[in-house]
C-alpha cells in the first residue's frame, strides 16, 4: 500500500468518490520503527514500514466506522471524502461498474474432471438507475442495490438455466459450447492437486478442536497461551492455513494451544474481538488477547508471528 493510492469510496446519498485517503497520514521512524499519525481521524499505528502502518491505519477507519452512515464516525468519514476526494459522473461509475463486472472470471464446471476458468462476463451489460443496478448477459437479466449482488443473482440464473452434467438445464449444450471455446481448462495434475489440498484441509480441521466465545476464558487459563482460529467455511485463506496450525499444535504441544471459531455460527462475533477480515488467529492468555495475526501470509511469517509468544520449553 503507497500513500498515493487512490480509493474508490460510495457514500450513501452523496455518490462515488475518487480519493488518495492516505495522504492526510504522517508518517515519521522512531528508534526504527515507523510511526503513523492519522490526525482527521485520531489514529495511530506502528510497523516495520510504511506500508505495514498504512494497512494498519485502514483496519482502524474500517473498524470505526463500520457501524454506517448516520453515526458520527461514519458523518466524519464522509466529510474527509468530500474535502479531498472528486466525485464521480454517473457515467463514470457505471463505466467503472461495468468494467469490474467485465474483468470477473469464474470457475465452470463440466464434470468434476471437465472444469475451466473463463471470462463469463466479457461482454455483459451494466445499466444503473438510482441505486439499482441491472447486469444482462446471455439474454439474461438481474438485479441489486450494488454490482456485485446483481452479479451474483445472474450467476444464479445462469446456474439454473445451464444445470449440470448429470441434470442439465434447458440451455446445458449452449453453455458447455461456450465455455470450451472461451475458457483456460484446469489441467488433471491441478484438478489433483485440488483434491489433496481439500483432503489435508478436511483432516487438519478435524484435528482441531471446535470452541465457542465464552470458553475462550478457561480454554486460556491453563498456564498455556491459547490460539484461536477464527474461520469461516467460505474462506480460501482459512483452508491454506488450517494444514499449518495442526502441524504448529502438535509441533508447540505443551507451549500453545489451537482451537478455532466458525464465526458464521455466533452472532456480532467481528465485532465483539474488533477484527475485519480473516483468517484472525488471536492468542489469548488468562481471558485476555496477547497478539494477533490477520490474514495467512506463509508459514514461515506465521511461525514468526507466533513463536515470541510461546509457554517456555520447560513449562
Amino acid at each position: 500500500m503507497e500513500r498515493g493510492h487512490e480509493f474508490t469510496v460510495v457514500l450513501p446519498g452523496h455518490g462515488t468518490y475518487r480519493v488518495k485517503l492516505l495522504e492526510g497520514v504522517e508518517i515519521d521512524d522512531q528508534a526504527g520503527e515507523t510511526v503513523g499519525h492519522w490526525s482527521a481521524f485520531d489514529l495511530h499505528a506502528r510497523g516495520d514500514s510504511a506500508g505495514t502502518v498504512y494497512q494498519e491505519l485502514l483496519g482502524g477507519l474500517q473498524q470505526r466506522i463500520a457501524a454506517g452512515p448516520g453515526t458520527p464516525e461514519f458523518d466524519a468519514f464522509a466529510a474527509y471524502v468530500r474535502e479531498r476526494g472528486s466525485r464521480l459522473s454517473d457515467e463514470e461509475v457505471a463505466a467503472r461498474e461495468l468494467a469490474q463486472v467485465r474483468e470477473t472470471s469464474v470457475r465452470w464446471q463440466v464434470t468434476d474432471d471437465e472444469q475451466y476458468v473463463v471470462n463469463l462476463w466479457r461482454d455483459a451489460e451494466l445499466q444503473r438507475d438510482g441505486d439499482t443496478v441491472t447486469v444482462r448477459a446471455f439474454e439474461l437479466e438481474a438485479t441489486g442495490e450494488r454490482p456485485g449482488q446483481a452479479l451474483q443473482a445472474l450467476t444464479e440464473a445462469v446456474s439454473m438455466a445451464s444445470g449440470k452434467h448429470d441434470a442439465p438445464g434447458p440451455r446445458f449444450d449452449e453453455f458447455t459450447t461456450w465455455v470450451r471455446a472461451n475458457g483456460d481448462r484446469v489441467s488433471a495434475e491441478a484438478l489433483a492437486q485440488e483434491a489433496k489440498d481439500l483432503q489435508d484441509y478436511l483432516t487438519a480441521r478435524d484435528q482441531l478442536a471446535p470452541i465457542t466465545p465464552d470458553d475462550i476464558e478457561a480454554e486460556s487459563s491453563t498456564g498455556v497461551p491459547l490460539l484461536v482460529d477464527f474461520w469461516a467455511a467460505w474462506c480460501g485463506p482459512c483452508r491454506q492455513v488450517t494444514p499449518v496450525l495442526a502441524s504448529l499444535a502438535d509441533q508447540w504441544a505443551g507451549r500453545l494451544l489451537v482451537r478455532k471459531i466458525d464465526v458464521d455460527q455466533f452472532a456480532g462475533i467481528w465485532e465483539k474481538f474488533e477484527f475485519r477480515g480473516i483468517p484472525a488467529m488471536l492468542m489469548f492468555k488468562d481471558g485476555k488477547e496477547i497478539h494477533r495475526v490477520i490474514g495467512f501470509g506463509g508459514k514461515d511469517n506465521l511461525i514468526a508471528e507466533l513463536e515470541p509468544h510461546l509457554a517456555p520449553l520447560d513449562h
